[in-house]
């Protein structure tokens, strides 16, 4: 069933232009966010959250010197598969907002 689950996270990432690191085992996917112009993870995941509706773990959390840890996210797909279905949605969403982020005036 997690085989299953991880797929469908998969190709949700790789649909919103966020490919998933490969992975041995684990209830994680980790996602290469640097390229989306955010200064760190934690910056990432809180706008993802905001503006997408989907939450991930800043990787930094682990580190001694979180300004150390690279551009990435952690999305868990130990979820329902309904639950996974509505973030595929939701990320499906990702590359027009981010294209309206940049297009918006800094602050």
């Amino acid at each position: 069933a997690y085989a299953g689950r991880r797929e469908t996270l998969v190709a949700a990432l790789a649909g919103a232009g966020l490919p998933a690191l490969p992975i041995a085992g684990s209830y994680f996917l980790t996602a290469d966010v640097s390229a989306l112009g955010f200064p760190d993870d934690v910056a990432f995941c809180r706008w993802l959250t905001g503006a997408v509706g989907v939450a991930a773990v800043p990787p930094s959390a682990f580190y001694l010197d979180p300004s150390s840890a690279p551009l990435l996210a952690r999305f868990c797909f130990a979820k329902r598969d309904e639950t996974l279905a509505l973030a595929g949605e939701r990320l499906a969403s990702l590359p027009a907002r981010l294209a309206d982020r940049m297009a918006a005036p800094a602050d």
